[in-house]
């Protein structure tokens, strides 16, 4: 929270002068929100930071602003929305006029900020805003964000590390790489082969995986994990609370069994069998733990990664918004390393398949498990929220899937399992990448015969939900039902335009309501009279 700014303090901004990181706009009676404000905030986050100031003129003379008056103290929440930054707002009353000054962060390492406004991503010119050029652009996004845990930590030595931790490391490389020699190598030629010990010393992964208690408080006191359960989600007092500030490598195995101690057996019959579901899925559960250690933000202070559970929802929060170049739209398939160091040593343990995000094996197993997707729509920039759903939405697509395996031999890619779940969720969908497959197998069905067709899951797949009556609901009406209803129409009113015809059924496309008119004037049933566009149909006679 900033400072609330004093008299004398706004008196000795407003006598400096504008450059790429302050702007003053008279702004008498409004300031246009959804253009100018966002370009601003913007570019000033683009440039480095800086502050936007209302209600002073081009000359440093405080004259008062109008702007949003009554709704200053919403703008942040409104920015944040657009351009997803934090922008501290604040009214300032002078003897000579209300000021609003925006105190506006600087971009992440790696990523211009995009605006909402007149210009997609922009920066200052001189005295005005313009459109980033390419050269600028390719600039930042060939930022490279510095690997924390490869720093070295000075005067730290392999006695300051938990030679149990060491050990734990040391036994899973062995079985992971199958070389029963690492057994034997003493802990400096373990660490050293990992990469966290070098001719400089000891880096900062060595705190975070190795470091005796004592150290990690000294060091890096943050680096702990907090675990609360709820049994009512949403109460706001926990019911259990356990914290870790210890060797990850020692404490890995006692955070699981704590949570899964508090894990639920979800049953579901699958025709004569009874199988059941976990509540929290142990691998994505682990993955979930490993991504927070391995790619939160270690240099901000004050924050610890934290667990929230309940039986409705296991929730994470990693310190630190996305890492460099991740983003909503293509956290799933791009790979990134905050922490490369400590990445890559889980690696080494068999811990995770590679070292990048992995977030593609949380979404594949707990939508395996009919529980829909998770959810990271709550990050922000300096925190990652990771929800994944424990209970079981939809136990049918569960059996659905597995038939289909077993009974067509088939495999799906994290992809197509991810195109499965949206079309499940969605019911109707119109653009599938992998509709040839789907439809091969019989997994999804075609409605519609023209550019705007949809696809839906099978009919055996609502059969298997026992909503059949769902799946009729989406399909619509049959195709020869269709026709009887345009006869029925032209029986009772003589003759109708094409438009008209259109109306009987909103949910088709235009093209598809002209492709059964042309099949009906084919089989001898309907004719057209007058001109194409003004014409209308009628009975055969």
């Amino acid at each position: 929270m900033y400072k609330k700014t004093t008299v004398a303090e706004l008196n000795q901004l407003v006598r400096q002068t504008e450059d790429v990181h302050l702007e003053f706009k008279a702004a008498r009676n409004n300031f246009d929100k959804d253009r100018d404000l966002v370009d601003y905030c913007a570019a000033l986050a683009n440039e480095g930071g800086g502050k936007l100031v209302l209600g002073v003129d081009s000359k440093g003379k405080i004259i008062g602003s109008r702007a949003f008056e009554g709704t200053w103290n919403k703008l942040s929440h409104e920015l944040y929305t657009k351009i997803k930054i934090r922008v501290q707002v604040e009214e300032v009353i002078h003897p000579q006029g209300r000021v609003l000054i925006f105190y506006v962060p600087a971009r992440p390492l790696g990523q211009p900020v995009i605006s909402t406004g007149k210009y997609k991503y922009p920066m200052r010119a001189g005295e005005s805003l313009v459109e980033m050029d390419l050269g600028t652009l390719k600039r930042i996004f060939s930022e490279v964000e510095p690997d924390f845990s490869c720093q070295i930590v000075p005067s730290l030595s392999v006695s300051d590390l938990d030679r149990l931790a060491i050990n734990s490391f040391r036994q899973k490389w062995a079985q992971k790489s199958r070389r029963k020699e690492f057994l034997s190598f003493p802990d400096d030629k373990i660490l050293s082969a990992a990469g966290i010990l070098s001719e400089k010393g000891v880096n900062y992964a060595g705190v975070v995986l190795f470091g005796k208690e004592d150290k990690i408080k000294q060091l890096l006191p943050d680096s702990e994990i907090i675990f609360e359960w709820r049994q009512k989600p949403e109460s706001i007092a926990y019911d259990f609370r356990c914290s870790w500030r210890a060797p990850f490598f020692k404490v890995l195995e006692e955070i699981w069994k704590e949570i899964n101690n508090r894990n639920s057996r979800i049953p579901f019959q699958e025709g004569l069998f009874q199988r059941e579901i976990l509540a929290f899925n142990e691998k994505a559960v682990r993955e979930a733990l490993l991504n927070a250690v391995a790619h939160r933000d270690y240099s901000i202070r004050g924050q610890s990664i934290f667990i929230k559970a309940s039986p409705k929802t296991f929730e994470i929060l990693s310190p630190g918004g996305f890492p460099m170049g991740i983003t909503l739209e293509n956290i799933l398939f791009k790979t990134h390393w905050r922490n490369r160091c400590i990445a890559e040593t889980f690696e080494k343990a068999g811990l995770v398949e590679r070292s990048g995000q992995g977030m593609d094996d949380i979404f594949t197993a707990t939508i395996r498990e009919g529980k829909g997707l998770p959810d990271l729509s709550a990050t922000d920039s300096t925190t990652v929220i990771l929800r994944i759903p424990a209970q079981v939405q939809d136990r049918n697509f569960i059996v659905f899937l597995e038939k289909i395996q077993s009974e067509k031999g088939a495999t799906f890619s994290f992809e197509e399992i991810l195109q499965l779940e949206m079309i499940r969720a969605q019911q109707k969908v119109s653009d599938i990448q992998s509709k040839k497959k789907f439809l091969d197998l019989g997994i999804i069905e075609r409605i519609g015969r023209t550019s705007g067709s949809q696809y839906m899951l099978a009919h055996k797949y609502y059969n298997y939900e026992k909503r059949s009556g769902v799946y009729t609901r989406l399909v619509g009406v049959p195709r020869e039902k269709q026709k009887e209803f345009i006869l029925q129409h032209l029986r009772k009113n003589k003759k109708a335009k094409r438009e008209e015809l259109f109306d009987i059924f909103p949910e088709l496309m235009p093209m598809d309501v002209s492709n059964l008119l042309q099949e009906m004037r084919r089989d001898g049933k309907i004719s057209h009279k007058g001109a194409a566009k003004t014409g209308w149909w009628e009975i055969m006679k």
